[in-house]
């Protein structure tokens, strides 16, 4: 089964001046596709991820990438999502409704669903212990009539870059910057607080992403499985 979303990005962005850009947090090649797997805490394969650029602008000292992700379910059902990152010359930006779990939205596969999300700020040439600003996503889940069902609702808070570390994961070995932040999800009358630790590589991309309980226990974690650039475009 395929199945769309349309994902509105809500970008507040200023700035200044801009330098020449030479690196980001995604390959910098003239195409690239990078694979990841997320699974629960007994390790056990919830979904793949499948990124693919699919357009790449620039505009007033932007770089808009266009990415079309493939989602494949545990069930193997398919679904797919359009969104857009954005880069200048010191800041990386990501949609905070990368931070919702695709599959709880995919569940709502027959109404339409309206996401306005700020954009998450990674810094290129971050400074361990450099506070980051705070992000806010949020989903409405309409009915035919166009009144809204349900809202779900991701905060990320406390955003802090902790540490240089070696990660490695099956497409290799990276040097990263650890990235920590508390994450505030409210849906209908349920809400939870959790731990988020994020590992970027500068011209890769996220490398590992867990998900933890304020006491440490895993919950979930995502890993870069495959990542092939300049490959020739159909």
């Amino acid at each position: 089964m395929r199945i769309f979303y349309t994902i509105l990005l809500l970008f507040s962005i200023a700035f200044s001046s801009f330098g020449q850009r030479e690196n980001t947090y995604l390959p910098s090649k003239r195409n690239f596709r990078i694979k990841y797997v997320s699974y629960d805490s007994k390790d056990r394969k919830q979904y793949s991820e499948v990124w693919q650029l699919v357009g790449k602008s620039k505009s007033d000292g932007l770089i808009q990438y266009n990415i079309e992700s493939e989602i494949t379910t545990k069930k193997h059902s398919i679904f797919y999502q359009y969104f857009r990152l954005v880069s200048n010359d010191s800041i990386f930006f990501i949609g905070s409704e990368r931070y919702m779990d695709p599959i709880k939205l995919d569940s709502y596969q027959r109404m339409v669903i309206k996401i306005s999300s700020d954009s998450v700020a990674i810094p290129i040439k971050p400074k361990i212990g450099q506070m980051l600003p705070e992000s806010c996503c949020e989903a409405s889940i309409l009915r035919g009539t166009g009144s809204v069902l349900m809202s779900m609702t991701v905060l990320l808070v406390n955003r802090k870059v902790d540490a240089v570390e070696t990660i490695k994961t099956p497409a290799g070995s990276f040097t990263c910057f650890k990235i920590s932040s508390e994450k505030l999800t409210f849906g209908g009358i349920s809400k939870s607080k959790t731990k988020l630790f994020e590992w970027y590589a500068v011209n890769v991309g996220l490398v590992r992403m867990e998900e933890r309980h304020l006491k440490g226990k895993i919950i979930s974690y995502k890993v870069l499985e495959s990542l092939a650039e300049d490959f020739l475009l159909p």
